[in-house]
């Protein structure tokens, strides 16, 4: 019997296809947009100002707690947001400063698919294995980056 591989649906958002991006990037946050940026948006916040001064010809950018989402022309880049600048945005969002620096975007591994599960996994244990420990959720932050997929 075949093997079935599991379709996988095109992502958009507003429409525009949803593309990874294929190397790293440096993001530099200035000390100017950290005193500029709007907490608990995604589109507003000192991430996404850099990345519009940063990025050519991106003309949106949408910052989320695991993802970053980049309007490039006629598509969206996604990339996956390092844990340093979650601290920051989970920081920031709660009231407190956001550091200014430079942050690694990476392209997301072939296993981080925009429903969160993996390709092939099983989600129940098999052969006695210990179940999966639930995943902690921040409280008092912006959403996770699937809610773009929803609109």
């Amino acid at each position: 019997m075949p093997r079935l591989r599991r379709v996988i649906r095109r992502q958009t958002i507003d429409g525009l296809p949803v593309v990874d991006i294929t190397k790293p990037m440096i993001l530099t946050i200035s000390e100017k947009e950290a005193r500029t940026g709007k907490s608990k948006a995604p589109s507003q916040c000192a991430a996404a100002l850099a990345a519009v001064r940063q990025v050519p010809h991106c003309t949106e950018a949408r910052v989320h707690i695991g993802r970053i989402f980049l309007k490039v022309g006629k598509k969206w880049l996604r990339g996956k947001v390092p844990e340093a600048l979650r601290t920051e945005i989970a920081t920031f969002d709660r009231g407190g400063t956001f550091a200014p620096g430079a942050y690694r975007i990476r392209p997301l591994a072939p296993s981080d698919l925009p429903d969160g599960r993996r390709m092939g996994g099983k989600d129940k244990p098999s052969n006695g294995k210990k179940p999966k420990r639930r995943l902690h959720v921040l409280v008092g932050v912006r959403e996770n980056g699937r809610s773009e997929y929803r609109r």
